[in-house]
């Protein structure tokens, strides 16, 4: 059965009375079959770079990614988003090529090339047909290790940037996730937003960008390739390409960025970013949860797709289904190198975010108080299985998926057990993955909409909550 036909199933899109006659006999899910996910061949090159290797006999597409553990995380403090742009030059031009011939360089193949950075790493990735293997592995050579940075794209990059921002003041939704962020992180990175603030990127320099790149280390990076090419082909191209690679002078091969502090533990509760007029009001809920690393993430992942990781979530099926107070509602985890956020979402008419609100935290607070049911125990687990086969399917794809063993230190048959140790979750282990980690009490809650309808809604809820605190559309707390 497909993922979306299990999903109109388990939503009970059906209606009438074929309908009816059709869920009141719902086919019972069958035990989650082994799933012999690839595990990836491990090569280190003698500059200290690890490469992945993972051979698909028979798949013409092969996809490269380069992966190095330094992202917006190491921005330093007052130039947030950085690391975001930095890694955008790497795609306007390199080896003496401008960026619209090496856009022909790669349309000539078939590749295609992409860089960006995430909070705890930068990535370039490339694919193309496996029979281009040899140029593919130049052309991502060539981006990754000998950018131009030449002033008119850089400064054409920072006037693109700053445009976009200046538009996204607007958005309730920006304002919501920066005073989130600033809020529940406060002056941990992982507050920062990724993409930079109007301020940081008036004040960043050329050479600001050219340190950043600078600062990558081969024994901090990996190189993933998937596809049809032969291993040992594949081994020889990149070495030949990458091996020359060095690192920062003066510095050791595995020095690693200093770990920034932990999360505050004293958070603000209720957060209001005004947006007057606004006919939504864009609510998060959450708070820092756990590192991808943590032993907790599975069972909190198999919690997270009952509670708000499907479209017959409980959170959507309160507030969209059953209230209609929302178009959608979810909840998610961003598992980082560090704590990530947990955050519940939805965004709810104006007119009802105090009922809105209330249905959502008594679903938070059912998700860590009450076991989940045994059937809702299956779908869960259902659901992450057929996702983990439809995150592996393209080799881009898997590509993305493998380079984050290394990224975060996972084990190279994380995916291969991944079904059996899936199977082997109980409620009561999910329960207490979600006990240790959340506590709905203390998450903070941010919405951004109307703040004078709102809080005349909050003040006549009961929901107990203390005066809001007002930030603005950076996420900085503003003065009433």
């Amino acid at each position: 059965m497909t993922r979306a036909a299990f999903l109109l199933l388990a939503a009970g899109c059906a209606s009438g009375p074929v309908g009816e006659a059709v869920l009141a006999k719902r086919p019972a899910l069958a035990a989650l079959e082994p799933f012999a996910a690839p595990v990836p061949k491990l090569h280190t090159l003698a500059n200290g770079l690890k490469l992945y290797v993972i051979e698909k006999p028979g798949d013409g597409i092969e996809a490269l990614q380069l992966v190095v553990k330094q992202g917006s995380a190491q921005d330093p403090d007052a130039l947030p988003g950085l690391a975001s742009l930095a890694l955008e030059m790497l795609e306007a031009g390199s080896a003496g090529r401008s960026q619209t011939e090496m856009a022909q360089a790669a349309d000539s193949i078939g590749a295609t090339v992409h860089a960006s950075a995430g909070a705890d790493a930068s990535v370039v990735s490339a694919s193309a047909m496996a029979t281009q293997l040899e140029k593919l592995v130049q052309l991502l050579a060539d981006v990754a290790l000998r950018p131009n940075f030449a002033e008119a794209e850089w400064a054409r990059l920072l006037k693109q940037r700053a445009a976009e921002l200046l538009a996204a003041q607007a958005e309730p939704g920006v304002g919501a996730a920066r005073a989130f962020g600033k809020a529940v992180y406060d002056r941990h990175p992982y507050g920062r937003p990724t993409e930079g603030t109007l301020a940081s990127v008036k004040e960043m320099k050329l050479d600001d960008a050219k340190a950043f790149v600078a600062g990558f280390r081969p024994a901090r990076a990996a190189l993933v390739a998937v596809g049809g090419a032969p291993e040992a082909k594949v081994v020889e191209l990149l070495r030949a390409a990458f091996e020359g690679w060095k690192g920062p002078e003066g510095e050791g091969a595995e020095a690693a960025p200093p770990q920034a502090a932990a999360p505050p533990t004293e958070r603000p509760r209720l957060v209001i970013v005004d947006y007057p007029g606004k006919p939504q009001t864009v609510v998060r809920i959450g708070q820092p949860a756990v590192p991808r690393s943590s032993p907790e993430v599975l069972p909190l992942r198999l919690l997270n797709n009952i509670l708000g990781g499907s479209f017959t979530s409980r959170l959507n099926q309160n507030l969209r289904e059953k209230n209609g107070y929302a178009y959608g509602a979810g909840s998610g985890f961003a598992f980082g190198v560090g704590p990530g956020p947990f955050i519940a979402r939805a965004n709810v008419k104006t007119q009802v975010t105090a009922e809105a609100l209330r249905e959502a935290l008594i679903e938070l607070r059912r998700a860590v108080d009450e076991p989940i049911s045994q059937a809702e125990l299956e779908k869960g687990k259902a659901l992450l299985a057929y996702d983990l086969v439809e995150a592996l399917q393209s080799a881009a794809a898997s590509a993305a998926a493998f380079g984050n063993l290394f990224l975060y230190d996972l084990p190279l048959d994380e995916f291969r057990t991944f079904v059996p140790r899936l199977g082997r979750l109980t409620a009561a282990d999910v329960q207490a993955a979600a006990r240790r980690v959340l506590d709905p009490a203390k998450m903070t809650i941010v919405l951004s909409g109307d703040a004078k309808v709102v809080e005349e809604q909050l003040g006549k809820s009961q929901l107990g909550l203390p005066a809001p605190q007002r930030r603005d559309a950076q996420g900085e707390v503003a003065s009433r």
